[in-house]
């Protein structure tokens, strides 16, 4: 299913979530998207590096989270 969708291989992705875990060259490294080979960082494309459209984003999230009934 996973590969139908092109999600990729979840063991690849299980993999590189271990090594940015575990590898001590990556300790001090937070947040970003990262390659699944080799753990290089991988800039954001815009328009998504926009902090202004970044803040809008959040702000829609939060007012619709807002609106749902918990369980």
């Amino acid at each position: 299913m996973l590969n139908t969708l092109r999600v990729g291989d979840p063991r690849k992705s299980a993999g590189i979530i271990v090594r940015l875990a575990t590898d001590p060259a990556l300790a001090h490294t937070t947040g970003g998207d990262f390659s699944v080979p080799d753990a290089k960082a991988l800039e954001c494309p815009e328009p998504g590096g926009s902090e202004h459209l970044q803040r809008e984003l959040r702000a829609e999230t939060a007012a619709l989270l807002a609106g749902i009934d918990a369980p």
